[in-house]
C-alpha cells in the first residue's frame, strides 16, 4: 500500500491520544514577537524568507457541526509529520544544473498582540511582505534577493546582492552552510534517512540521550536544537529535494515534545495544522493535504528554477 493511500485511511491516529496532549490555538507563543518587524534582509544569520517543496491549496480545519463548539480531533504531531513525509516523497523533483539559480517567492506577515480599549489583548498580522529571492546551485557564485509590501502599487525595494562562499572554503556543518553561504541546493553529503538527519540536526553527533515522553512543556537542548535547525532547513530558500524534506519530517515526528496544533495561520493567512515545539513560531502544513505551508510568520508562494539571477519563471 502506498504512503499516500495511508493519509486517507488515518483511522484512530486522527483522535488524540491520552499520552500527547493537544496545544490549543497559540496565543502565548506571540509573547515575545516584536510588536513591528521591518523587512528582513540577507545577514550572516538567517535569510528571512520561507521555503518548502510542496505546495499545495488550503483547506481550513474546521469543528465538525456535530462538535457543538468543541475542538474537532485533529492528528497527534507524529501522524501530520509522518503523512507529510508522505506527500513530500511523492512531490515533483526538480532538477536543478550547475549553472542554475533556485528562485522562490514568500509573503511574510508577523502576528502582534495588540492592547484594545478595555484591556483586553487581539492578535493582528503586520502589513504582508513579498520576498523574491534567487540562490545559486553552485555556492561560489552569487545571488539576490527583493522585496517590496504586498499589494498592486507596491514598488521593490532596492536589490539585495547575496555573495557567494570563497572558492574551497564551502562550509560543511549545518549552521555554516544555512546561514553563510547562499546554497540552492544542500550538499551532495546530506544525508535521507531519518535517523541520520535527526543525528545531524542535533548538532552533527548521534544523541546518547534516552527518548522521553511527549511533554506538554517547550522542548529544550537537542532536541530544540533539531527543531530550530529543521526549521531553517526548510526556510532559507534552499531547494530540497523530496526524499530530503520527507526525511527532514520523519526526524521531527521521532523528538519528544512536539505538538499538534488546530487552526493556525501562515505567513499569508491560509488555515491549516501547526506543529509546534513551544517556541513563537509553529510549521504549518494544509490540513487535508499534509503539504508542507511555511510557518506562522511565512508562506511560500511558489519556487522553480531559473538560469539567471533576477530572472522570472514562466
Amino acid at each position: 500500500m502506498k504512503d499516500l493511500d495511508l493519509i486517507k485511511q488515518l483511522g484512530d491516529d486522527l483522535a488524540p491520544r491520552g499520552d500527547e496532549p493537544l496545544a490549543g490555538p497559540p496565543l502565548a507563543a506571540f509573547h515575545d514577537s516584536p510588536r513591528k518587524r521591518p523587512i528582513k534582509t540577507w545577514q550572516a544569520g538567517v535569510l528571512t524568507i520561507a521555503v518548502v517543496g510542496a505546495i499545495a491549496g488550503t483547506a481550513a480545519l474546521r469543528p465538525s457541526p456535530h462538535t457543538s463548539g468543541e475542538q474537532a480531533a485533529i492528528p497527534r504531531a507524529a501522524t501530520v509529520l509522518d503523512n507529510a513525509a508522505a506527500v513530500s516523497q511523492e512531490s515533483t523533483d526538480l532538477r536543478p544544473h550547475g549553472n542554475g539559480y533556485i528562485f522562490t517567492e514568500t509573503v511574510s506577515s508577523y502576528p502582534e498582540q495588540v492592547q484594545q480599549p478595555d484591556g483586553s489583548i487581539k492578535i493582528i498580522r503586520g502589513a504582508p511582505v513579498v520576498t523574491q529571492v534567487w540562490l545559486p546551485v553552485e555556492p561560489t557564485k552569487g545571488g539576490k534577493q527583493r522585496q517590496r509590501l504586498e499589494g498592486a502599487n507596491a514598488g521593490w525595494e532596492p536589490w539585495i546582492v547575496l555573495a557567494g562562499c570563497p572558492k574551497g572554503q564551502g562550509p560543511t556543518d549545518l549552521d555554516s552552510d544555512l546561514s553563510r553561504c547562499p546554497r540552492g541546493v544542500l550538499p551532495p553529503g546530506f544525508p535521507t534517512e531519518p535517523a541520520a538527519v535527526l543525528a545531524r540536526l542535533k548538532d552533527d553527533r548521534p544523541s546518547t540521550a534516552r527518548s522521553q515522553p511527549p511533554s506538554a512543556e517547550p522542548i529544550t537542548g537537542q532536541d530544540a536544537l533539531a527543531f530550530e535547525r529543521a526549521r531553517s532547513l526548510l526556510m532559507t530558500g534552499t531547494y530540497l529535494q523530496p526524499d530530503q524534506r520527507s526525511a527532514i519530517f520523519k526526524a521531527l515526528a521521532k523528538l519528544a515534545g512536539v505538538t499538534a496544533v488546530a487552526d493556525v495561520q501562515d505567513g499569508a493567512g491560509r488555515q491549516g495544522i501547526g506543529i509546534s515545539a513551544g517556541g513563537s513560531e509553529s510549521l504549518v502544513f494544509d490540513s487535508t493535504s499534509f503539504a508542507f505551508l511555511g510557518t506562522t510568520s511565512s508562506a511560500v508562494m511558489r519556487q522553480d528554477i531559473t538560469t539567471e539571477a533576477g530572472q522570472i519563471p514562466s
